[in-house]
Parts: structure tokens; sequence; C-alpha cells
């Protein structure tokens, strides 16, 4: 994500913008293996693990493994431009 989307993100999540896009792209969030909620920030995708194209996850980096973004998805759900590092939205 770039620093634009970022704020934009952050905006949209504090004045509760975009919200129809921030449910469909979070009940997709929610199912994915890379789900996490942090003790700060709610929801984020876990940067502490890896995912390959059949969402099976590893701790360690292997190749064709894409490694979690650590974004904060109450945030970046809301940006119509972002995009789900492994194409799930």
């Amino acid at each position: 994500m770039s620093v634009r989307q970022i704020a934009e993100g952050f905006y949209n999540n504090l004045v509760k913008k975009e919200e129809d896009l921030h449910k469909k792209r979070i009940d997709i969030c929610k199912k994915c293996p890379l789900w996490k909620i942090d003790s700060v920030w709610g929801p984020i995708c876990n940067p502490s693990l890896y995912i390959n194209e059949n969402n099976e996850i590893s701790n360690k980096n292997i190749i064709g493994y894409i490694k979690g973004c650590g974004c904060v998805l109450n945030s970046k759900t809301r940006v119509p431009d972002s995009k789900c590092i492994i194409n799930k939205w």
C-alpha cells in the first residue's frame, strides 16, 4: 500500500466511510488463514505467516509462499483501489 492509501484507509475507518466495501472484504478476510486479531490494531493480515495459492500456511519462507502484509484490515478494506496481497479481493 502507498502512503496515500494508508492515510485514506485510516481516515475512512475513522469516519466509517466505504462501509459496504469494508463489510464485503472483511468477510473474505475472516476466512483467510492469515487473519489475526492484534491487541492494538484489531484485525490484521498476519505478518508472521506465509501462504501459498492453496491456502497452506507456513511460519517460514518457502518458495511459492507470500508473507502476510501486516496491514490493518479495518482500514485497508475501506480503500477502493487497495488489493489483497494474495488476490482474494
